[in-house]
C-alpha cells in the first residue's frame, strides 16, 4: 500500500489527441470518485502542452479557467515547460511568474530535449535551480527509452540536492528505486505502473514515503478506450486508477 499523502501528483487536462479534456470535469470525477480513498489535492498539467505549435499563453488560459474550479478539491498546477519555450528565450522564472505552480513537468519522450544544445542545457539547469530556491518539484516522464531513461536528468537534481525529482511512473523499476534510496531530493510516482512493478517498486525502495500517488488520469482513460476497449465514465476510471492505494 502507498503511503497516503492525500494528494495526486500526475493529473491532465486539456487536448490529448483527438480527445479534449475539460479541466472542470476531470476535478470533479476527482472529488466524487476519490473522496473513498482521501484523495483531497490534485497537482495538474495540461497536455495541450503536447501540440507542436503550443504557445505559453495558451496554456496559461487553460490554467486560469481550471484553477476557477469551486469545488472542494485543491487543484495546483504544473507548468508543463517545452524546449521552444527555451528556443524562444522564455525563462522558467518568469514564466512561472503568472500562476502559484507547484513544479515544473517535463516529458522528453514528447519533446525532444537536447543535451547537447547549450540553450535546452541551460534551460534545464535553471529549472532545477527555480526547484532548488522555490522548494517545488520537477515532474519528469520517466521510461525504458534512451530520452527518458530515469538517469538521463537526474545529474540536474543530483548537482541541486536542495531540488527535487519525481520520476513519473517509476520506469524502468530497478533504476527508479536505485536513484530513489541513493538520492534524497529524488522520489517516484504510481502513475500507469502495473501490479507487478509496483510489488517491486515496494521491495526495492527503502522509504515507502518516497513512493507517491499518480494515476495520469484521464489519459488512462483515453488508452483505456482505444486500446482496450473498455468504456469507463471518468468516475469510474479515476476509481480503477486509485486501485494503486490498496495494493
Amino acid at each position: 500500500m502507498i503511503t497516503r499523502n492525500h494528494r495526486n501528483c500526475n493529473i491532465h487536462i486539456g487536448q490529448f489527441n483527438e480527445t479534449y479534456y475539460d479541466a472542470l470535469e476531470v476535478f470533479e470525477a476527482i472529488e466524487e470518485a476519490g473522496a473513498k480513498f482521501g484523495i483531497r489535492e490534485a497537482r495538474f498539467s495540461s497536455t495541450s502542452s503536447c501540440r507542436d505549435d503550443v504557445e505559453l499563453l495558451k496554456i496559461e488560459e487553460e490554467i486560469s479557467y481550471a484553477l476557477s474550479y469551486s469545488g472542494k478539491l485543491t487543484v495546483r498546477p504544473y507548468l508543463w515547460f517545452v524546449p521552444s519555450y527555451a528556443e524562444e528565450g522564455i525563462s522558467v522564472f518568469s514564466a512561472t511568474k503568472s500562476f502559484d505552480y507547484c513544479g515544473i513537468k517535463l516529458h522528453p519522450a514528447g519533446q525532444k530535449w537536447d543535451l547537447k544544445n547549450p540553450c535546452h542545457k541551460k534551460c534545464l539547469e535553471e529549472i532545477f535551480e527555480w526547484s532548488a530556491l522555490s522548494k517545488k518539484s520537477v515532474l519528469i516522464h520517466s521510461g525504458t527509452l534512451p530520452e527518458d531513461f530515469p538517469t538521463r536528468f537526474s545529474p540536474f537534481a543530483i548537482e541541486k540536492p536542495e531540488s527535487t525529482l519525481i520520476l513519473a511512473h517509476s520506469n524502468p523499476v530497478k533504476e527508479t528505486s536505485q536513484l530513489v534510496n541513493k538520492y534524497g531530493n529524488i522520489f517516484c510516482d504510481t502513475a500507469c505502473i502495473e501490479k507487478k512493478d509496483f510489488q517491486k517498486l515496494r521491495v526495492l525502495v527503502n522509504d515507502k514515503s518516497k513512493i507517491l500517488f499518480g494515476s495520469d488520469f484521464p489519459v488512462t482513460q483515453y488508452f483505456n478506450q482505444h486500446l482496450f476497449n473498455k468504456n469507463f465514465s471518468f468516475k469510474e476510471e479515476y476509481e480503477h486508477d486509485c486501485e494503486t492505494l490498496t495494493w
